[in-house]
C-alpha cells in the first residue's frame, strides 16, 4: 500500500508539472514499448498456437498504441488502417485454425499438431501462411503497409527510439511466425507423412477465400479501406 500511495503521489505531481496531455503521451509510449517487447519476447517461447497468437496481438497493440501516442492526423489514419487490416487478418487466421481442427476432427492446441496440414489441404496452408506473413510485415501484403504507415508517422514526428523498437520487434516476431509456417509446410514433407486430401464446408471456405484475397491483393485496390480510415481520422482529429 505505501508503494502504491507513493506511485499515485508521484503521478499526480507529474500531471501538475507536465500537464495532462504530456503525461498521457508518456503513458501511451510506455505501454507501447512494453507491449512491443513483451509480446515479441514472450511469444518466442510459446508452443500453443492460440497463446502465440495472443502474444502476437499484444505486440500489434504496441504498434497501435505508438500511432495513438503520436497524436497527429497521419498517425490516426495509420492507427485506424492498422486496426482494420489486423482485425481482418487475425479473423482469417482463426477461421483457418477452425478449419484445421475440422479436418483433424480435434481442436488444434499445439503448434506441433499443425504438422502435415499443408498436405491435407494446400489451399488452407497457403492461406494461413499469407496471414502470418502479413502479421510479420512482409511486402507486398497488407500488414507491411500498416506497419510502414505507423513507423513512418512516428519518425516524422520525432519518435525515433520507439520506431527503432517497433522495427526490431517486427523482425524478431517474424521468427515465431516462420516457425509455424515451417511446421505446416515442411515437417510433414520431411517426415514423409501421408494424408488424404479433405475439404471444409463451402461457406467456411468462401469466407476464408475472401479474407485471404484481401490480404494478398490489397495493393491492387487499396482505396476503400484507405478512404475509410482517412474519413474516420478526419472526423476524430477535427472533433
Amino acid at each position: 500500500m505505501p508503494k502504491i500511495s507513493i506511485f499515485v503521489f508521484l503521478l499526480s505531481q507529474l500531471f501538475e508539472q507536465l500537464g495532462d496531455i504530456a503525461v498521457l503521451k508518456i503513458l501511451l509510449l510506455t505501454r507501447s514499448l512494453l507491449s512491443l517487447v513483451i509480446g515479441t519476447v514472450v511469444g518466442l517461447a510459446q508452443y500453443r498456437i492460440k497463446r502465440l497468437l495472443a502474444f502476437s496481438t499484444i505486440s500489434h497493440v504496441g504498434f497501435m498504441l505508438l500511432a495513438l501516442s503520436v497524436n497527429s492526423e497521419e498517425s490516426l489514419r495509420s492507427l485506424l488502417f492498422y486496426l482494420m487490416q489486423y482485425s481482418i487478418t487475425n479473423l482469417n487466421a482463426f477461421f483457418v485454425l477452425l478449419a484445421f481442427g475440422y479436418l483433424s476432427k480435434k481442436e488444434i492446441s499445439f503448434i506441433s499438431e499443425l504438422q502435415g496440414q499443408f498436405l491435407t489441404n494446400p489451399v488452407l496452408g497457403l492461406s494461413f501462411a499469407l496471414c502470418l506473413f502479413s502479421m510479420a510485415g512482409i511486402p507486398p501484403l497488407v500488414g507491411f503497409f500498416a506497419k510502414y504507415r505507423v513507423l513512418s508517422s512516428a519518425i516524422e514526428n520525432g519518435y525515433y527510439f520507439s520506431a527503432i523498437v517497433g522495427i526490431l520487434a517486427s523482425v524478431v516476431s517474424a521468427a515465431y511466425y516462420l516457425r509455424v509456417i515451417q511446421v505446416i509446410h515442411f515437417h510433414g514433407i520431411l517426415g514423409l507423412v501421408t494424408v488424404e486430401y479433405k475439404a471444409v464446408q463451402r461457406r467456411h471456405s468462401y469466407v476464408i477465400a475472401v479474407l485471404t484475397l484481401f490480404v494478398l491483393f490489397f495493393i491492387l485496390s487499396p482505396s476503400f479501406i484507405l478512404n475509410s480510415s482517412h474519413l474516420l481520422a478526419l472526423s476524430l482529429f477535427t472533433a
